[in-house]
């Protein structure tokens, strides 16, 4: 029975030692997104898309409260079938605002992402390179760390791998 303990606490012994000699890193792929060379044009792209759904909302509200407008104009002298017609059409078109406005929110989600890929796959790329070449075992992004210490921020390795100064 000795034995054994003796042989868990050489072997706990050597694991934290080989724990201790990892190297940790994190970085800020946050900034480094910020002042990559490109990122201005996924910004004038989003914005683009963002009023393009924009204008086709509104033109949609434009429609649906014409003809809201005339219904409520018209409702006294209408007759009952052509009423709860009316009545139908509007609630369609307002059903289909809303679906168009959940759909523009998953949209506008697919566009940005669609655009900041390319960007982010660099980022990671570099991230790696940097990371191999320093011998890190782990590098953490700042943006999802809610305490780090102890580690190396390689963000400036990062930067220069990119070549953004």
């Amino acid at each position: 029975m000795k034995k054994i303990v003796l042989i868990l606490a050489i072997a706990g012994l050597f694991s934290v030692q080989a724990a201790q000699a990892q190297k940790y890193g994190h970085v800020n792929s946050g900034e480094i997104l910020e002042v990559m060379p490109g990122i201005d044009s996924l910004q004038i792209k989003l914005q683009a898309f963002q009023l393009e759904l924009q204008s086709m909302y509104e033109s949609m509200m434009t429609e649906y409260q014409t003809k809201k407008d005339k219904f409520d104009r018209e409702v006294g002298t209408m007759s009952s079938s052509v009423r709860q017609l009316r009545e139908k059409e509007l609630a369609d078109l307002a059903n289909r605002i809303q679906e168009f406005q959940a759909g523009a929110q998953e949209d506008l989600e697919d566009k940005q992402y669609e655009l900041a890929k390319p960007f982010q796959d660099a980022i990671q790329a570099a991230i790696d390179k940097v990371a191999k070449a320093n011998g890190y075992a782990y590098i953490f992004d700042t943006k999802t760390l809610l305490y780090y210490s102890a580690s190396d921020d390689i963000t400036p390795l990062v930067k220069k791998e990119l070549g953004i100064k």
